[in-house]
């Protein structure tokens, strides 16, 4: 009896053991798949040299702790087989455990180690799908890969690159998830979803494995008011370009404008072929960083409609700080979500909060714990965004589209070249006041103020215009 009760013993801490360096599996994968995005990659020579270089290493590395943790497992496993075995012989002979007791033993033993348990935290990903996030994400050269055999499929689908598409924009807290929301109420539209994640660059490849069924949904980690499920489609193809310019617009503090050459434009139109299920769809984003390629992607394209929308200062400004606060927080408690954030390009605020930098002026500096910084930041991206002044830039306030719904959803369908009919949408009403817990610089506040008016006057003039 006291041989069956060590054996389950001795199984139990054996896979406690393994489950508590479990973490040393996670990180073979990752360095496998790492090394495998390097052999692969169209670097320089050298520089693919030192990156593999660097892999091999870390494989080794973690490969070695695994087999060590493996054999550290077996034999403590083995040990009381070896134990009783000398207690009976008097010599250390292994004792094979064939009979059923033995076997339920150990079975017992290590199935208590993997007993379900509350998880820490309802809203978190499970180990393994963090996992396969970071597998997915974290390599560029593969996801390319995977990217350009999606795209000559599609085109033996006779889905091909069309440059009319919409992108929806706009300073994060602007209203760019309802206008998207309420545009795709309407028939001949592609976006993408979360079905995607974490597959972005080869996502018909992961819809054939991957048939999110749950229709349920529920209000986003925002916390204002928008639900969220499965299938919702949300700002996700900035990770097309993050891999594209493998982050080479991305600085430790900041966002730069960059120039997108006719390769990477049509790069770009082939991944919008993806989501595109026929010829006559038109793919919809909502992308907050566009503006920083605007300028070179309407070189590229006259015909693309880009929206643009905008809140009044001290109201966006507050909310920008809000959220900037309880990210920052949310983060510290689960590093995950700003991995997660940082993958998406989501630097809108939380710990590794960046500001946009246009052109060779400097990006707004100062305490972001304070609503000058956030104001600061109103002003930096609309200075920039009232300059554009092309037909096919439309610039909506967030109160018009509460307010006006349906008519500014016919001033942005207008603007496409197909008769589309017009969703009902109920005008909405915000009931959100300014907050007097937040001071601020009066300079500051007249000089949004200012360019809001600004803002406002060329949205009339274009909602006017269309109107007669």
């Amino acid at each position: 009896m006291l041989y069956y009760l060590a054996l389950g013993l001795s199984s139990f801490l054996s896979f406690l053991l393994l489950k508590w360096r479990r973490q040393q599996f996670y990180r073979l994968a990752e360095n496998s798949v790492s090394l495998l995005n390097t052999l692969i990659s169209s670097e320089d020579d050298d520089q693919k040299l030192v990156a593999m270089q660097k892999d091999t290493s870390g494989l080794f590395i973690s490969l070695l702790s695994f087999i060590a943790l493996l054999i550290t497992a077996l034999l403590i496993i083995v040990a009381p087989a070896l134990i009783f075995g000398y207690w009976q012989s008097g010599e250390w002979a292994f004792i094979s455990p064939t009979s059923w007791q033995e076997v339920l033993s150990i079975s017992i033993g290590a199935s208590l180690v993997f007993m379900p348990l509350p998880p820490k935290n309802a809203a978190s990903y499970s180990e393994l799908s963090i996992l396969l996030h970071r597998l997915a994400l974290n390599n560029y050269n593969i996801g390319f890969q995977l990217f350009r055999r999606e795209t000559k499929l599609k085109l033996k689908e006779g889905i091909q690159l069309k440059d009319e598409f919409i992108i929806v924009s706009g300073l994060a807290r602007a209203g760019t998830t309802s206008l998207m929301n309420h545009l795709l109420k309407v028939e001949g539209f592609a976006s993408l979803s979360y079905a995607n994640m974490p597959f972005l660059l080869s996502p018909n490849t992961w819809r054939k494995i991957y048939h999110p069924k749950d229709k349920s949904t529920k209000e986003r980690s925002h916390k204002d008011g928008i639900k969220i499920g499965l299938n919702s489609n949300e700002a996700l193809e900035e990770y097309f370009f993050k891999a594209l310019s493998r982050d080479a617009y991305l600085a430790k503090d900041r966002l730069t404008e960059y120039t997108l050459s006719e390769d990477e434009y049509q790069d770009y139109l082939s991944y919008q072929s993806l989501m595109r299920r026929s010829p006559a769809e038109i793919y919809l984003a909502k992308n907050n960083n566009f503006l920083l390629r605007y300028k070179s992607m309407r070189a590229h394209n006259a015909n693309f409609l880009f929206v643009v929308l905008f809140r009044h200062p001290l109201l966006h400004a507050t909310s920008l700080l809000e959220k900037h606060l309880y990210y920052s927080e949310l983060q510290k408690e689960d590093s995950f979500i700003e991995e997660y954030m940082n993958w998406l390009g989501h630097h809108e605020f939380g710990l590794n909060q960046k500001a946009f930098q246009f052109g060779d002026k400097e990006p707004p500096e100062g305490d972001k714990g304070s609503l000058d910084y956030w104001l600061k930041i109103w002003l930096n991206y609309y200075q920039y965004a009232l300059e554009i002044k092309d037909a096919q830039s439309v610039f909506i306030p967030y109160e018009s589209l509460c307010a006006q719904p349906r008519e500014n959803l016919e001033l942005i369908l207008g603007k496409v070249s197909k008769d589309l009919p017009i969703p009902d949408v109920e005008p909405f009403s915000n009931p959100r006041k300014q907050s007097e817990k937040y001071s601020y610089q009066e300079s500051l506040m007249q000089e949004a103020m200012k360019l809001y008016q600004n803002l406002q006057s060329k949205a009339e003039l274009q909602f006017s215009t269309y109107m007669r």
